[in-house]
């Protein structure tokens, strides 16, 4: 099996992760933040790193985008994280576009978020925060499909 064709992890971290049914496809924005949210909340006790975060978002994500994430290298979960049984706590506030950033149209939009994660331990251990503006790009083959991430670009804010 090619790193194309491999298979999400099966467990969920644990939150109120999106599921395909609650996201709605029609909502670029709903889409989007779907995404995010499965995306970043990585879980030590079930994840290798964030690519496997990030395979878990597989169904709302292009065929392309799929395949450049899964041969991403791995993150390593760093041992502190694997003490206290941490996962990812996401926040997410959406943020104006930049000037200057292009316009949605009928098969392509943009969006832009403030990503705050922070490793929360089972055990009441927090780490520290870590402050993110995403840029993402989503794309659907037509007016009446529905909305895909095509691109996340994650620029660190701390």
């Amino acid at each position: 099996m090619t790193g194309a064709e491999s298979v999400p992890p099966t467990s969920s971290p644990p939150g109120d992760l999106p599921t395909p049914d609650r996201a709605d496809g029609r909502n670029a924005t709903a889409l989007a933040k779907a995404a995010l949210t499965v995306m970043y909340r990585v879980d030590s006790t079930s994840d290798t790193g964030l690519r496997d975060a990030k395979l878990r978002a597989a169904r709302y994500l292009t065929a392309d985008y799929k395949a450049e994430v899964a041969t991403e290298p791995v993150q390593y979960i760093p041992e502190e994280w694997r003490r206290h049984r941490a996962y990812i706590a996401v926040h997410l506030k959406p943020i104006q576009p930049e000037e200057g950033a292009p316009s949605d149209g009928a098969t392509t939009a943009y969006r832009q978020w403030q990503l705050r994660t922070t490793p929360t331990g089972r055990d009441g251990w927090r780490g520290d925060p870590h402050n993110f503006v995403v840029y993402m790009e989503l794309t659907r083959s037509s007016r009446h499909a529905p909305w895909r991430v095509s691109n996340v670009s994650a620029v660190n804010d701390n």
